[in-house]
C-alpha cells in the first residue's frame, strides 16, 4: 500500500480535524473521529512511562465493554501485533501488512468476530520527549475500498494522530485525580457489563429492577468521569476497580 499523504485536505475532512482538535478530551475525540470518518472503531494508546506499552498505558477507545473485558481476560495486550508493531514503528502501516504468528492471528480473528473490523490502519507518533503513541482505526470495508480510503485520508489521519498525541500529553500533565470510589452495587453492575450483560440480564442476576441497574450504571459512569459505559469499563479495569 502507498502510505504517502494525500495532497489536499478536503473541507469535510478539515471539519473532522477541527472536531478532534476542539474535543473536550481524548475520549470525546475518538468518538468524533470514528463517526466523522464512518469507521468501526478508533483507539488512541499512549505509552506514558517510556519503558513499554504495558507499564502505564493511557488508552481511549470506542470498543464495546464486551470486547474490552475479553481483551483483558485473555491477556491480549501481551500478544496484540498492532501494539507490538505500533510502538516500534516510525511510519504508518496497515494491519494486513503485518507478519503475525499463530497466536497473534487467533487474536486478530477473535477481534474480527467481535466487530472490531476486517481491516485496520495504525499511525505511530513520537515526540521530542520520546513519548510514543499510536492511533488505530478499523473498518469492515472491502480491502480495495479500504486501501483507497487510506490513500485519500492519510494526511488527515496523520494530522489527527498528532493532535491527539499533544492533547493526551496535555491531559496527562494535569494532576491525576484519585481513583473513583464506587459503591458495591455500582461496581457489581459495571462488572456484569464488562462480562457482556445488558441491564435486563444484570437485573435478573442481581434480583434488582432494571431501572435500579441503569441508575447504578449511570452513577458509576459519572463517578469515573466517562461519557460511555465502554469507557467506564476500560477505566474501571485500568484502575483495578473491577477484574473481569
Amino acid at each position: 500500500m502507498n502510505h504517502g499523504r494525500d495532497d489536499i485536505i478536503r473541507p469535510e475532512l478539515t471539519e473532522i480535524i477541527e472536531a478532534a482538535r476542539h474535543a473536550e478530551s481524548i475520549e470525546d475525540a475518538v468518538f468524533r473521529v470514528r463517526d466523522g470518518l464512518s469507521l468501526n472503531h478508533v483507539t488512541f494508546h499512549m505509552n506514558v512511562s517510556g519503558a513499554g506499552p504495558i507499564d502505564y498505558p493511557f488508552v481511549r477507545t470506542t470498543y464495546s465493554p464486551l470486547w474490552i473485558s475479553r481483551y483483558v481476560l485473555r491477556q491480549y495486550l501481551s500478544v496484540d501485533p498492532i501494539i507490538r508493531n505500533g510502538f516500534a514503528a516510525t511510519e504508518p502501516f496497515a494491519w494486513h501488512e503485518l507478519s503475525v504468528n499463530e497466536r497473534e492471528e487467533e487474536m486478530l480473528a477473535d477481534a474480527r468476530a467481535h466487530g472490531i473490523g476486517r481491516h485496520g490502519y495504525c499511525v505511530p507518533t513520537i515526540d521530542r520527549f520520546a513519548r510514543r503513541s499510536i492511533l488505530s482505526m478499523s473498518s469492515d470495508m472491502e480491502l480495495d475500498e479500504w486501501n483507497d480510503f487510506i490513500a485519500g485520508h492519510s494526511r488527515t489521519i496523520v494530522e489527527i494522530a498528532q493532535i491527539l498525541h499533544h492533547k493526551a500529553a496535555a491531559e496527562l500533565a494535569l494532576a491525576s485525580p484519585p481513583a473513583a470510589v464506587l459503591a458495591p452495587r455500582e461496581a457489581e453492575c459495571l462488572l456484569w457489563t464488562a462480562r457482556g450483560k445488558d441491564s435486563k440480564a444484570i437485573a435478573a442476576i442481581l434480583e434488582l429492577s432494571e431501572y435500579t441497574v441503569r441508575s447504578y450504571l449511570r452513577t458509576a459512569r459519572q463517578k469515573l468521569g466517562c461519557r460511555t459505559l465502554s469507557q467506564a469499563v476500560a477505566k474501571a479495569v485500568q484502575q483495578r476497580i473491577i477484574a473481569p
